[in-house]
């Protein structure tokens, strides 16, 4: 005789019987929406072509003018750079508009002062009805033509200024801000603040573009202070954007020209794109790596934003919390965060109590699932962890990937989300089987209702991701417990209650595999795994053990093999490699140096042996895994001499006038010093002395960088106190190719930092 099964208390609530279609059609539904919501999350619009209406965006134009502008690496202070800001001009003009060009000086504050060139334009409005700012930087980095970082947000706004200036003239003014050296510390948008042109914050909006991959959809992840104003122009268009990446984006080191104008008081709104993020700051930053349908979507998104908002700048007040569900903008006040949370808990914990007065569950056995189900969003996440560690041992290149992600990570995502999947429905055949479905369903229910009171106190954006999923899992529960055990309708109302947590967290982990890459997928596996083992309702009658198995072993060799088969695909792509060139002025002796990270043995053989002094040689020239070198031929390279122009004693300091010069178009001078230093000053701006490099091994604890230094040199007054020794270096993106005893084959590429440069060093005593 067969045994009761030991999750009914009551006969009533064995099993019975019943058709089983709404539930399969229930859990074909959940499943449908939630690879819909990923879609749409993830696939930008069409690029519309060239002879598409001239008040509309056309990706196929812009991409045009972006051919002219990221030819080739273009970074601040180089020929390249006064290029494109002679074609910005150029074009500006032929706009109708008035450019004109921000000659300035700026630091950041910390240890980098540079000379910047910031080109804007003002499209007059027809009325004193505020002002839209358009922001984005035309330099790139040293080593890559800058198509996507940040190409695509200058030849977007190019277009948007052509689409407006063929129609009629907006309400609120509109000026475009083309900034200077952003990659060298967002020294472009600072001086643009200092200088006073940044406007009025009560009355002037800030919408800056930004791009940190080459595709996918743009994203709205970040705004100022009164954001609730601005929710209407990100509705405008068809928006992605969610609170929680504002959150997490402002606890991150990361910075864009946008930070400098939030710090500013002024508000406004931040879009990038950020999947496909290989050839980030690398020397696949070219045309051929933009996606077109990506630019469609951000010229779509920052057109509609910019024309509601030129309409009439609305009363930059109140705060908001927001996220899109299939393209629809949700938003609601920031006080009504903690409210809904409360409200789900109560609502849970009533659920609870209806389900266990039905006699459908036991507190204790609720109680100890939730707990126990915890495991799974853990197992995730180790999962996450593990496949990257695979993915080093297999090719240790990957980690020279600044953005996290190799060059074709989609395969690899899928099949990590097949194994957490798996996770968790053999934890639905163990220990999850033993319990209720109800005890199942108030588990998770409590589980998500808890976050949502967590979040809702500590990280308000994130907050609605737990929220509206834990009110509809408690209505969900309470409904089951409602119907009779013989209802084929309850495992049904289970699967459908967890639609709204299915349809914002799929998404969400879709665009967090983009945010954080492979390297990190331990966080994005972790939300899945939670939402997994929270949304999935325990099966009505327990399937046997060994079929089961059988279909959770096939899956998880169709996820492992998808994993296999991403690492695979990128093995025929170019290796990112370290190497530099460095010249010791002093000895006339020059060498190559690399990270030991897996640059390749192409670069091991010019740089074979470990050299962990040579920081002390060259500061700044470091690694987290080491650093090898190798002999290189001398050959002439820009170069920085420094000059005592002027000395006075104050006490027990001294003030030292240093003059630099430079040869060549050097990018950056790095004046490095081991010794006391009390204070720097160049221009107007003033620095700390001290140690502002406490990372440092080396003798050198204190640096100070100069951006784009101009060809007649610059000065540098120094407070000190006794003997200082002085370390100059000239770094500049002109690579010497001719020294290489061989050229570089076609399959390495430079990527990252410290790669594709020259250092020219030369050590003084004041």
């Amino acid at each position: 005789m067969k045994e009761p099964d030991p999750r009914f208390a009551t006969p009533d609530e064995r099993p019975v019987v019943r058709r089983a279609w709404p539930a399969w059609a229930a859990g074909a539904l959940v499943l449908l929406l939630g690879v819909l919501s990923v879609l749409q999350s993830a696939i930008a619009p069409a690029p519309r072509p060239s002879n598409a209406p001239a008040a509309g965006f056309s990706a196929i134009r812009a991409q045009a003018e972006l051919a002219q502008l990221a030819e080739q690496p273009h970074p601040a202070g180089s020929a390249a750079n006064e290029q494109v800001r002679d074609r910005l001009v150029v074009r500006l003009t032929e706009l109708g508009l008035r450019p004109s060009v921000q000659r300035a000086g700026a630091g950041d504050g910390g240890r980098t002062y540079g000379w910047v060139q910031n080109v804007s334009a003002t499209l007059p409005g027809t009325a004193r009805a505020g002002r839209v700012l358009l922001v984005a930087h035309y330099d790139s980095v040293e080593i890559g033509p800058g198509a996507t970082d940040d190409g695509v947000g200058v030849v977007t706004l190019l277009e948007i200024a052509r689409a407006l200036t063929s129609g009629p003239a907006p309400r609120a003014d509109v000026t475009f801000l083309f900034t200077d050296s952003e990659e060298a510390g967002l020294l472009g948008a600072r001086a643009f603040t200092e200088a006073g042109l940044a406007g009025d914050p009560a009355r002037d909006v800030v919408l800056n573009l930004d791009a940190r991959g080459t595709t996918g959809r743009t994203i709205m992840f970040e705004t100022g202070p009164h954001s609730a104003a601005l929710m209407p122009a990100v509705r405008a268009g068809t928006p992605l954007a969610t609170s929680l990446s504002r959150e997490v984006y402002r606890l991150l080191p990361n910075d864009t020209d946008f930070t400098v104008f939030r710090g500013a008081a002024h508000t406004g709104l931040n879009f990038a794109m950020i999947d496909g993020s290989a050839p980030y700051h690398s020397e696949l930053d070219d045309l051929s790596h933009v996606d077109p349908a990506s630019l469609q979507d951000m010229g779509n998104t920052v057109l509609a934003a910019t024309r509601t908002l030129a309409d009439g700048v609305p009363a930059l007040t109140g705060e908001a919390e927001y996220f899109t569900v299939f393209g629809f903008l949700v938003s609601y006040p920031a006080g009504a965060v903690l409210p809904p949370a409360a409200l789900a808990l109560l609502a849970a914990a009533a659920a609870v109590w209806f389900a266990r007065r039905r006699g459908r569950l036991r507190l204790a056995a609720s109680a100890r699932y939730a707990g126990a189900a915890l495991l799974v969003p853990v197992a995730g996440a180790a999962i996450g962890w593990l496949a990257w560690q695979a993915l080093l041992l297999a090719d240790p290149g990957d980690g020279r990937f600044l953005g996290g992600d190799p060059y074709d990570p989609v395969l690899a995502r899928v099949g990590l989300m097949l194994l957490v999947l798996v996770v968790s429905a053999l934890w639905l055949l163990w220990p999850a089987r033993r319990a209720r479905p109800a005890e199942v369903a108030a588990g998770g229910t409590a589980i998500l209702a808890v976050l949502a009171v967590a979040t809702a106190l500590l990280l308000p954006g994130a907050a609605y991701v737990f929220t509206w999923p834990a009110l509809a899992r408690a209505a969900g529960l309470a409904v089951t417990a409602w119907l009779p055990p013989e209802s084929p309708w309850r495992a049904a109302v289970t699967w459908l209650s967890g639609v709204p947590l299915v349809v914002l967290v799929a998404p969400l982990g879709w665009l967090l595999f983009g945010t954080v890459g492979l390297a990190l997928a331990a966080v994005p596996l972790l939300l899945l795994g939670l939402a997994a083992v929270t949304v999935v309702p325990a099966w009505r009658t327990p399937p046997s053990t060994r079929p089961a198995l059988a279909v959770a072993a096939v899956v998880a060799l169709a996820g492992t093999g998808l994993v296999v088969a991403g690492a695979a695909a990128d093995s025929g792509d170019p290796a990112q490699a370290s190497l530099v060139y460095a010249l010791d002025a002093d000895r006339n002796q020059a060498l190559w140096a690399t990270e030991g990270d897996g640059s390749g043995a192409w670069v091991e053989q010019r740089a074979p042996h470990d050299d962990p002094g040579l920081e002390q040689r060259f500061p700044g020239l470091s690694g987290s895994e080491g650093i090898r070198s190798g002999p290189a031929p001398v050959v002439p390279v820009p170069a920085a001499t420094v000059k005592v122009v002027g000395e006075t004693a104050t006490g027990d300091a001294r003030r030292v006038r240093l003059r630099i010069s430079v040869t060549g178009r050097p990018t950056r001078v790095v004046l490095y010093a081991a010794g006391s230093v009390v204070q720097a000053a160049v221009g107007n701006a003033t620095f700390p002395g001290g140690t502002n490099r406490p990372s440092t091994e080396s003798d050198w604890r204190w640096g100070l960088t100069l951006s784009a230094p101009p060809q007649e040199g610059a000065e540098v007054t120094l407070t000190v106190r006794g003997p200082v020794r002085l370390s100059v270096v000239a770094q500049s993106a002109e690579f010497p190719l001719s020294a290489l005893d061989s050229p570089r084959p076609g399959s390495v590429r430079w990527g990252g930092y410290a790669s594709g440069l020259t250092f020219a060093a030369r050590s003084y005593r004041i």
